[in-house]
């Protein structure tokens, strides 16, 4: 189970089917390679071992972006303070606080 505080990874489904169109060309080509004998049996279940593995992995990389996000999904960036020198915008050379300092 997940702490109450924690959000659920959520996954962007248009990553999954692009992931989807990839390998099943890959995929399709193999077979059609194979079927049409410009390839050998053993070349063509060496490419889908291959598709397979690859496809996992980018499945492995997507759940684990999401459930980064997650985490992260709390935290303000640049650190806890909005405003001051630690402040997103002072990354950029802008400081809000910068005219309280001068005399």
């Amino acid at each position: 189970m997940t702490p109450p505080n924690q959000q659920q990874p959520t996954v962007n489904p248009r990553h999954f089917l692009v992931m989807a169109m990839v390998f099943g060309t890959l995929l399709v080509a193999a077979v059609l390679l194979w079927v049409l004998e410009v390839i050998s049996l053993g070349v063509f279940i060496g490419a889908v071992a291959v598709i397979a593995v690859a496809q996992a992995l980018v499945v492995l990389r997507i759940v684990r972006g999401a459930r980064r996000r997650a985490d992260d999904g709390g935290r303000t960036p640049g650190g806890t303070s909005t405003i001051g020198p630690d402040s997103p915008a002072a990354r950029y050379g802008y400081d809000p606080t910068d005219d309280l300092r001068r005399p």
